[in-house]
């Protein structure tokens, strides 16, 4: 239903150019009100325009036009209504609750004059009032104008492109696999979510953290158990050792307390979603996700994480930051607990032991406590010592290694959705408690520039001792494991070929193409004969060949063959056949189908044949996309079966033929 709903608007861009052309003028004029722009996030809508554009549904001249008249429209707009309102513009909604808007453009403006107006349309905090702000401060029409259609046309390309890119890498993306195209979107909104959660939450938190903690000591005061703790942590003077070890014991006490009592319920981990999403995760995997994840995963290995902290650690002590140093020690001897305390006391398997029957360690995922922990805190101190203003950037740093080392684990199916969580929930919190204590010390001089400096390097040398070391045997371990199954020749030859896939599977089990080969025999010998009758091996993807998409003159011959997946495996064997037509070439992949006869042991392969045509886009580049409409030419495979037994049978698809091939 979802693939048909958009085949659908795709189809109706297709067949509507005019209303789509004045979509894309009323939402960029309409990004660029003043009191409409704030609402709209504008770059995420030029950005959806950019996708568009680059999966060819859009066309970029017209976009880019339309996109740019309507931003100049719509920030003259702004400007007249700055300078009929003038200072009444403040009376009106959100510029009422939020005055600090109108107050930061006019900063903005008098500080870069008539250039403000062209620079406030790429900066994102003055974007919709910087116009508004210029016509109450009585800038000419004259130099707004200029200003206004100088940056229109500079910020059009400037919000699509971006998109562009992200839209024809998912075109690319399909046509190996649905799967990746599936894991780039979630990836892509992951990152967004931490971005839009840590900024929003830093904020929040800078706005009303003393207020808030203010009220908490009015509060807690004179209250048996709950006023020493708080006195503890919040007054440097009253020692803060005991307020942390009591807040540690309840925190992990607490969260053995809920972890015994779901298991008493009945509620045994792992639970239905923790085994849905595990599944899920395994539908989306893919060699090259796997080598990155994989890659992701070791930063938050131990190899990595203590001996970035043994440089912390010392570079606090050199310094004779002691306070600081005691912090660190409490937030690593923490994760260090946590990982005892559960190893004992709350045995879960994780996904990979659980499938081997095995009873393992994995609530809560130590890789998520540890690396929240470590790379958290590093970022309490470093930003305490940097302007209000750009501490945000900070902890978004932060994030996105623990986000990333988090998703990488549930990705390749190391820890279930609930140790992970509750990983990082346990680490966040500690880090907030020890972040309020240590920032209620008076400042000593901490010299962050030498500590992140250090600290990046510590983590980029140990890092790379890792990989080296351990990479290749991490991907071995983590890779999913292929049953293989027997049968005998004749079996095959005459109904076991049936068991055999006879379409390429995607994500979710979606067909994506007939298999309409199966070859009982070696690599070797099924590559030497399809050489003698004319093929060759097809161009692999290469840095310099990659670049040729970007020619709108490149060579067929020269474009590389992207590798496609069947069941999460690229394909083994790939070869090309070029014809007569210079704009056309024939494909056949193979994969091992994970069957052996009995007689020799020999691999059955299963195969596709695919016709592949030129296709340049928007005269920018070109891409090598196959043909849906070709019909299929076994002919061409005719001399390279030459002397041994064929037959064709006709599979689950009526239109196609399956050819048998062996000795």
């Amino acid at each position: 239903m979802q693939s048909e709903f958009v085949t659908a608007m795709f189809a109706w861009i297709a067949a509507n150019p005019g209303w789509v052309n004045a979509v894309i003028f009323v939402s960029s004029a309409a990004e660029s009100l003043t009191i409409v722009g704030v609402i709209i996030p504008g770059a995420l809508v030029m950005f959806s325009f950019g996708a568009l554009i680059g999966l060819g549904h859009l066309d970029f001249w017209s976009a880019y036009w339309w996109s740019a008249l309507g931003a100049v429209v719509g920030d003259a707009i702004s400007f007249w209504i700055g300078r009929v309102f003038h200072q009444g513009i403040r009376q009106i909604w959100p510029f009422t609750k939020h005055p600090e808007m109108i107050t930061r453009s006019e900063e903005f403006f008098r500080k870069h004059g008539g250039k403000g107006v062209l620079l406030g349309r790429f900066f994102g905090p003055v974007r919709g009032t910087i116009p508004t702000v210029a016509g109450m401060m009585d800038m000419t029409w004259r130099h707004f104008m200029i200003a206004n259609v100088i940056s229109a046309i500079l910020w059009a390309p400037a919000y699509l492109i971006p998109g562009m890119a992200f839209g024809a890498s998912l075109d690319i993306a399909s046509r190996v696999a649905g799967r990746l195209v599936v894991l780039i979107l979630i990836i892509a909104v992951l990152l967004w979510l931490t971005t839009w959660l840590v900024t929003h939450v830093v904020r929040l938190f800078q706005a009303h953290a003393t207020d808030w903690l203010q009220r908490f000591i009015v509060w807690s005061r004179g209250r048996r158990f709950i006023g020493p703790i708080s006195a503890s942590l919040l007054d440097p003077r009253e020692g803060e050792l005991r307020g942390l070890a009591t807040l540690a014991t309840l925190l992990l006490g607490g969260l053995v307390l809920l972890s015994l009592s779901l298991s008493a319920a009945g509620r045994q981990l792992p639970s239905g979603l923790d085994q849905s999403l595990y599944h899920f995760f395994q539908e989306l995997r893919t060699p090259w996700a796997d080598a990155l994840m994989v890659f992701t995963t070791e930063l938050g290995d131990y190899h990595v994480t203590l001996p970035v902290s043994l440089v912390v650690f010392s570079w606090l002590i050199w310094r004779r930051n002691h306070s600081a140093a005691w912090h660190w020690l409490a937030a690593l001897g923490f994760g260090m607990a946590t990982n005892l305390l559960f190893r004992g006391l709350l045995p879960v398997s994780s996904p990979v032991e659980a499938a081997q029957g095995v009873q393992g360690y994995s609530f809560p995922s130590s890789h998520a406590t540890f690396s929240t922990l470590v790379f958290g805190f590093l970022a309490v101190l470093v930003a305490r010592e940097i302007p209000l203003a750009r501490r945000w950037f900070v902890y978004l740093a932060a994030a996105f290694l623990i986000v990333p080392i988090a998703f990488a684990r549930l990705y390749l199916g190391i820890h279930w959705l609930t140790d992970t969580l509750a990983g990082l929930c346990l680490g966040l919190i500690w880090v907030t408690v020890l972040g309020i204590a240590y920032n209620r010390h008076p400042k000593a001089a901490l010299q962050w520039r030498g500590l992140l400096a250090y600290s990046v390097i510590a983590l980029l040398v140990t890092d790379l001792l890792h990989v080296s070391l351990d990479y290749q045997a991490d991907l071995q371990r983590y890779q999913p494991q292929t049953a293989l199954h027997t049968q005998t020749r004749d079996r095959w030859w005459q109904q076991g070929w049936r068991e055999l896939p006879q379409q390429r599977l995607d994500f979710q089990g979606h067909h994506r193409q007939d298999l309409v080969l199966q070859w009982a025999g070696t690599r070797e010998q099924l590559e030497q004969r399809l050489w003698e009758a004319g093929w060759q091996l097809a161009p692999k993807a290469s840095f310099k060949s990659i670049l040729l998409w970007l020619s709108p003159q490149a060579d067929l011959r020269e474009l590389p063959v992207l590798p496609q997946l069947h069941k999460g495996r690229e394909d083994e064997l790939t070869m090309v056949y070029y014809g007569d037509d210079p704009k056309t070439r024939w494909l056949l992949r193979f994969w091992d189908a994970g069957e052996r006869l009995q007689e020799g042991g020999l691999p059955i392969w299963v195969g596709s044949i695919s016709q592949q045509k030129r296709e340049p886009r928007m005269s920018l580049f070109t891409l090598a996309v196959d043909n849906p409409l070709s019909p299929v030419r076994i002919d061409l495979l005719a001399s390279a079966w030459r002397g041994l037994q064929v037959r064709q049978i006709t599979g689950s698809n009526p239109n196609e033929r399956i050819t048998l091939i062996a000795d």
